[in-house]
């Protein structure tokens, strides 16, 4: 169960998934139905502090701060959605303020007027234009099973002599 809090009051608790058939999200200009799916909506009057763990959508309008994490989850930062957290996900939609490191295991989208500060990890990543983005950025279509990710140590490497 995850506790929600309004303006400093406990009022209501909700289990960590709920089923919602109406939802619908738009991805590069098309409309998704997220029928079959169960998601989480955090709406913007909500903010909880704490770890969550989830395994399908997590939609965030308000605010979260701490720590999320989930092996096929997705999360979705709305507009108002302000994240201050250490990330583990899937696949990620950014378009609100995103505060902490995230590791995205597919693919990452940082959409118009979106804030990331810290470090990005992800096999795929979008990038639209006016987002904000302070911190590294490591992007391996791959996969992340490469030893060797640092550019200067492969630079260094590869002018070595043989022998």
């Amino acid at each position: 169960m995850i506790n929600i809090f309004r303006k400093g009051t406990e009022v209501a608790k909700m289990p960590d998934e709920t089923k919602d058939e109406s939802n619908k999200f738009v991805e590069s200009g098309k409309e998704i139905k997220m029928a079959e799916k169960n998601v989480t909506n955090l709406t913007s009057d909500v903010e909880i502090k704490g770890t969550i763990k989830f395994n399908s959508i997590m939609k965030i309008d308000g605010k979260f701060e701490g720590e999320m994490i989930t092996d096929d989850g997705e999360l979705i930062v709305g507009k108002t959605g302000s994240v201050k957290a250490n990330v583990k996900v899937k696949n990620a939609i950014i378009e609100g303020h995103v505060d902490g490191n995230v590791i995205v295991t597919e693919k990452v989208e940082l959409r118009k007027l979106a804030q990331l500060i810290g470090d990005l990890k992800a096999r795929t990543l979008v990038i639209e234009e006016g987002v904000v983005f302070v911190g590294n950025c490591n992007v391996n279509p791959d996969g992340f099973k490469t030893e060797n990710t640092n550019v200067r140590e492969w630079k260094r490497e590869s002018k070595k002599e043989p022998g």
